[in-house]
């Protein structure tokens, strides 16, 4: 066996030798060189580590008896893998099971690799973290000019990406009275099959739940909340999102102290019906929604503007409804545009009951969907001349809400859930694949640390030489200030 340590420390440290002497050697001018240089020795000496470790591995499962009975040797290939430290070349080995004379490369089945995967787990992280914030083009760049990697690939990605993990339980469940569930949609470009035109929008919905508001250096701020979103299209999808939400609360609340979960919106169906999903929900109208279309309809009365938007209020904080009717009736007879009272009319009754909840409970407080909607999605998908397609736009969807939610540190667990479930449906009749014999590899382990003090040592002994010239240099260069 290499000894992989004692080789990528001898290595390492030629690299920052030549780098230091460089550096002496031109005055100590360049620090922006020479910083550069230190930066690349260390990625090339983790690469290099990386790949020797990996082919190590491999002939530990050539040499290893319980394999023997089970796989024989096919051939021997190499494999490249994308990492966050450059390119790794290993040799991964072909087997054929004995049993059933299918082929294994047993390596990329231990590390849950797929057999066409380019990426490591914590590169491909690395691709989604930066594709949240920027352009798939950019984020194929995050990796290195060298790794070569497409904004395709990088689009691929975060199409497969699988954002539904199961929700992380609490050591204790909250108790708290009142929850606050607002929705909106932000419309986003349609790109056409062809990729030349940007035709039509698509619908992204979000939803976000909170405890309720705080003060927080002089401002208010919502307090614990947590984002679900998509473009759930069609009734099934708009379902899903709120028993989604509905889930999140039975594991992280108790249900028994909660009085009401507020859902608030600007009165789509698509909102309302989230009432039908979440436990003790009830719907609440936006007021900057409620109040624009109250003032274009009190506004056809110019001078006593005033007065008829007054009664409009007041008929809604009682929540008289025919009374409510008879104004909008009276303004309408004095109004030059009667669509914009007929419009008001029509979105307030088909609301009434959110508009009068809005006016009477003083436990709900204001929307600010709009707000959340512009910086969770129009940000990133809306607010650029870029056209998306459905896979793409829901995706990025659930991949922003989700990094909002955890942390872009987080965005590594979603990788790694999608990768073992893949390697769960590639599973081979003999289940798990064979693993090296413990006993087998603790003994070469021990080995090589043997052979690596060997190494460690010659490498100190030569040390002390390098310094002296280092401190020569520096003392010459001392000399001249």
């Amino acid at each position: 066996m290499k000894n992989i340590i004692a080789y990528s420390m001898e290595k390492l440290y030629k690299d920052l030798e030549e780098a230091d002497e460089l550096f002496l050697s031109s005055g100590m001018k360049d620090m922006e060189l020479y910083e550069k240089q230190l930066v690349e020795a260390a990625r090339k000496a983790a690469a290099e580590h990386m790949a020797a470790l990996y082919s190590d591995m491999d002939r530990m499962l050539c040499e290893d008896i319980s394999r023997a009975e089970k796989y024989t040797i096919q051939r021997h290939d190499k494999r490249q893998l994308v990492t966050t430290v450059g390119s790794v070349c290993f040799t991964h080995t072909l087997f054929r099971s004995r049993k059933d004379g299918t082929c294994h490369y047993l390596l990329d089945e231990w590390m849950e690799l797929d057999a066409h995967e380019r990426l490591s787990s914590r590169a491909e992280a690395e691709l989604l973290a930066e594709a949240v914030k920027t352009s798939y083009a950019s984020a194929a760049r995050v990796l290195g000019e060298d790794s070569l990697i497409s904004k395709t690939a990088v689009m691929d990605k975060v199409h497969g990406i699988q954002t539904e993990l199961p929700f992380p339980k609490p050591e204790k469940k909250k108790c708290v009275e009142y929850l606050y569930v607002e929705a909106d949609e932000d419309h986003i470009h349609k790109q056409e099959k062809n990729g030349t035109e940007k035709k039509g929008s698509m619908i992204g919905k979000l939803l976000y739940l909170y405890e309720g508001q705080e003060q927080k250096d002089g401002r208010k701020e919502l307090k614990n909340v947590f984002y679900l979103g998509g473009l759930c299209s069609g009734g099934e999808a708009n379902r899903h999102l709120f028993e989604r939400m509905q889930e999140y609360i039975n594991t992280n609340y108790e249900s028994r102290y909660l009085n009401a979960v507020y859902i608030s919106g600007d009165g789509g169906a698509w909102i309302k019906a989230g009432a039908e999903y979440i436990e003790k929900g009830v719907t609440v109208l936006d007021k900057f929604h409620m109040m624009k279309y109250i003032n274009k309809a009190s506004n056809q009365m110019l001078d006593e503007a005033g007065e008829a938007k007054g009664r409009l209020r007041k008929a809604l904080y009682k929540g008289k409804k025919k009374k409510f009717v008879k104004t909008i009736k009276a303004i309408r007879k004095c109004a030059p545009n009667e669509k914009a009272v007929n419009d008001c009319e029509e979105y307030l009754l088909n609301n009434w009951a959110g508009a009068v909840r809005r006016m009477q409970d003083k436990n709900v407080y204001g929307c600010s969907a709009e707000g959340h909607v512009s910086h969770m999605y129009s940000d990133r998908m809306s607010s650029r001349p870029m056209g998306w397609s459905e896979a793409g736009a829901d995706a990025m969807c659930q991949l922003r809400c989700y990094v909002k939610d955890y942390g872009e540190e987080k965005i590594l667990e979603l990788v790694k859930y999608r990768r073992s479930h893949k390697q769960e449906e590639a599973t081979g009749t003999e289940g798990i694949p064979v693993r090296p014999n413990r006993g087998y590899m603790r003994s070469l382990l021990l080995h090589s640390h043997d052979n690596d003090r060997v190494y460690i040592e010659k490498l100190q002994a030569t040390i002390p030489s390098i310094d002296i010239r280092k401190k020569l240099a520096i003392r010459e260069r001392l000399g001249g200030i």
